[in-house]
């Protein structure tokens, strides 16, 4: 008895449904891993943000250190300052100690400067630090662990996106006079301007998912909510 056997051929194939399927499900896929790759990177510049601003902090013990314990002058005008006087003090490559100034997550393009000059698009304490005066002695701060040294500030768009390079606003920053009525009590928030990097603002900005980056003058760094910045953080001399 003879067995004939035949050759099947097994035929591997997708129908168009089942295409559609894959296809909906790649891009279902898509669709939940991109924002989730968008919030990595922004807690990734949000965190690279904060190590710039305790490197600030560190150069700035460096300087007092040096100094008989006064902080850096600001300069005038739109001088960097207090910058270029700081990045002496920071042990990397030249290009790092410039890009140390810049915040990763600023919305507008930074410039390098050249020569001895920095990009900022940070802005110190212009109480502590007043342009076109003298610089306090580290001394004079009562509570160096809550006081801000400095932080994000909204960029200027007329200066290459640079920063106003100083900390002016509120007012209470910088003359401590209370800005809002001559309070000066500690547990008050301060006022906060534009939430957005499009006006030449000197205000503290809140680009990281609404917190604002600073470094105290003690030198650690850390990150505040917006409306959670109060008094105590500008006021120094109580």
């Amino acid at each position: 008895m003879n067995l004939h056997r035949k050759n099947t051929t097994l035929s591997i194939a997708f129908t168009l449904v089942e295409l559609l399927v894959v296809i909906s499900i790649i891009g279902l896929l898509a669709g939940l891993a991109v924002p989730a790759i968008s919030g990595g990177l922004k807690s990734a510049k949000a965190g690279a943000c904060l190590s710039n601003l305790h490197q600030i902090g560190v150069a700035t013990m460096a300087y007092a250190a040096d100094n008989s314990f006064k902080l850096p002058d600001a300069g005038s005008g739109t001088s960097d300052m207090w910058a270029t006087q700081l990045a002496t003090f920071i042990s990397t490559g030249t290009k790092s100690k410039k890009s140390i100034f810049v915040c990763p997550g600023c919305e507008k393009p930074v410039t390098e400067a050249t020569g001895t000059d920095v990009a900022v698009t940070y802005g110190m304490h212009n109480g502590l630090m007043p342009k076109g005066g003298t610089a306090s002695n580290i001394s004079s701060v009562v509570r160096s662990t809550e006081v801000i040294l400095a932080g994000d500030v909204c960029q200027n768009p007329g200066n290459k996106g640079w920063s106003p390079f100083c900390i002016e606003q509120p007012s209470i920053i910088s003359s401590q006079s209370g800005g809002r009525g001559g309070s000066t009590d500690l547990a008050s928030p301060i006022s906060y301007g534009t939430d957005s990097d499009s006006g030449n603002s000197p205000w503290l900005r809140y680009r990281h998912s609404g917190k604002v980056n600073v470094v105290m003058v003690d030198g650690h760094a850390e990150a505040i909510k917006k409306g959670s910045v109060l008094n105590k953080h500008v006021v120094f001399g109580q």
